[in-house]
């Protein structure tokens, strides 16, 4: 027994003392140099971003209240259904409505006999009234208006009167200025160049004749031709028509005037006759004073008739009172029996906007609060979202958001569709911090301003939405700030700022007695764009060079290693 416990015992206490004995030689032992390491020039992208996750919602969505307190009769829709707008959604129970509907039109009806039946007290009444003043107030209106034209006219007669006899006399004496020019000018001068045309037109015809005779003598002696006969024939015959042209003329001129002149007369006649009548309507100036004094009387009284009609109206607005009071009764409740059947209309619950019924709160026979009650906001029914835009809300530290802008371009990625990028673009960038001022929450309504890291609410529209997106999962958004593609470029680390420029340790290998010997020289270079891992290199290498990089200030970018891939 003894033996055997001794050798149990022996076996695991060498074990641990050969284990030991190794690891304290291992320890011991020199440790083999580390490789120097270096960077290559080579082309590729060098860009600047902002990397969040975020959680994808639709960019418009609303839910769907009743506007009516009841029970749920009817739940026409589930998640995942497709809706357009105006379809019916849901019913609220409306049996109490609608017997609120019911007793508000029976009180109405009640109000409405009321009303009529004080109308009706006192329109035989008010019509008479009514009628009375109508009167009175046309008969003063007809009373002044014969009173203005009498003042116009008894202030004008007189003048008239003159002014009318005046005319009358100038008439008179133009009609005798008038004849007496017809006498002594007019007519004789007509008659005396008439005779004196008829004359020459006859000497014209004597004349003619015998040119003719003569022309026909020398036509039958052979010295003249027929055409010169001719021509004095033609000559006859235009000088005779002229001779009884200047006749028809005087005698036209000798009864023309006798026209004229027993025109003349009777105008004169008529004259006179108007003269006459002009004298005899001075008696119309003491006619009109007295027609002045009649219209003001007829004034007096239609004004003192009208006063007493207006005093029986004010009677009569006494009584309308209770018209006024009815009346105001059926107001009232037409009022609460419209607000009634409106909220009848509110217990069908329809969709505001075409979309998805993502969410369905209640089931058929739950009971739902008013959305616009004032001691609650109400219950929600349904949700509906317009899953054709889709978004994506993240948020950015107080460090990188003035980095951002609107319509920046966004690469997003979800955990269920590895490798596929979808793209977006920055919405919208919050002007505030989340959790100061307008009391802004991020993901999840939790604020964001924790451990005293200051966040902004950022929103990223996804340009092309696609099933996979679906809301409530979470996005990996990165905004590229800015990016240059296919340049030169090197890691941030073997980039060297001085004073008066910028350079790189470019290294150059040798081999001596078989063993690779590394040297390194300062090249300034041009450096364009530094990126959040790379560098542009614009000038001073070339692809292929090896840079050795500077001293190590720190482990890599989290997602990032050394060579500026994601790890």
């Amino acid at each position: 027994m003894k033996r055997r416990w001794i050798v149990g015992c022996g076996l695991p206490l060498a074990a641990v003392v050969a284990l030991g004995w190794f690891g304290i030689r291992r320890l011991l032992a020199p440790k083999p140099p580390v490789p120097e390491r270096f960077e290559t020039v080579s082309l590729g992208t060098v860009d600047i971003k902002v990397t969040e996750t975020g959680t994808i919602e639709p960019l418009k969505k609303v839910e769907i209240k009743s506007k009516v307190a009841g029970r749920v009769a009817r739940l026409l829709v589930d998640a995942g259904d497709r809706v357009t707008a105006g379809q019916l959604l849901a019913n609220i129970d409306p049996t109490e409505i609608n017997s609120q509907v019911a007793q508000m039109r029976a009180q109405l009806e009640g109000a409405k006999a009321r009303l009529e039946q004080s109308r009706t007290g006192v329109s035989f009444q008010k019509s008479q009234t009514v009628t009375g003043i109508s009167q009175y107030e046309q008969a003063v209106r007809s009373s002044q208006a014969r009173l203005r034209v009498a003042e116009e006219e008894n202030q004008a007669q007189p003048e008239l009167s003159a002014a009318e006899i005046a005319q009358a006399e100038a008439a008179v004496r133009s009609s005798e200025d008038a004849i007496k020019m017809l006498k002594q000018s007019t007519h004789p001068q007509a008659l005396v160049q008439a005779e004196s045309q008829h004359r020459d037109a006859e000497a014209s015809a004597q004349n003619a004749r015998r040119n003719l005779a003569r022309q026909q003598t020398l036509l039958q002696k052979g010295f003249v031709s027929q055409q010169v006969v001719d021509v004095a024939t033609a000559e006859v015959a235009g000088a005779e028509a002229r001779l009884d042209q200047a006749k028809n003329r005087l005698s036209t001129i000798a009864d023309q005037n006798r026209i004229e002149l027993a025109t003349a007369d009777s105008r004169l006649a008529e004259m006179r006759a108007g003269m006459r009548r002009a004298i005899s309507n001075r008696s119309l100036i003491s006619v009109r004073r007295q027609d002045l004094l009649a219209a003001r009387a007829a004034v007096e009284q239609a004004q003192a008739q009208l006063r007493s009609a207006r005093a029986a109206k004010l009677q009569d607005s006494m009584r309308v009172d209770d018209v006024a009071q009815a009346k105001a009764s059926v107001d009232q409740i037409k009022n609460q029996l419209d607000e009634v059947a409106v909220r009848q209309t509110d217990t069908r619950l329809v969709a505001s906007m075409a979309g998805m019924i993502t969410r369905r709160y209640m089931e058929e026979g739950e009971l739902a609060t008013s959305g616009v009650s004032s001691f609650s906001s109400g219950t929600p029914i349904v949700q509906i979202a317009d899953l054709s835009k889709m978004l994506v809300r993240i948020s950015v530290n107080e460090v990188d958001v003035h980095k951002l802008r609107a319509g920046l371009p966004v690469e997003i990625t979800i955990d269920g569709a590895k490798g596929v990028v979808f793209h977006g673009r920055v919405r919208k960038v919050a002007p505030a911090a989340v959790g100061s001022g307008g009391d802004q929450q991020g993901q999840g309504g939790q604020q964001q301003q924790t451990g005293g890291v200051v966040r902004f609410a950022v929103e990223v529209v996804v340009d092309a939405p696609d099933d996979r997106l679906k809301p409530g999962m979470s996005a990996k958004c990165t905004i590229v700030i800015e990016r240059r593609e296919n340049v030169l470029r090197l890691p941030n680390q073997c980039i060297r700022n001085m004073k008066e420029r910028t350079e790189v340790d470019v290294v150059t290998s040798t081999m001596v007695a078989g063993k690779a010997t590394h040297s390194t020289k300062a090249t300034p270079v041009a450096v364009g764009l530094k990126g959040d891992t790379f560098t542009e290199i614009k000038s001073g290498t070339a692809v292929g060079t090896r840079v050795k990089p500077g001293a190590f200030t720190g482990p890599p970018r989290k997602g990032i290693d050394m060579n500026g891939e994601a790890n």
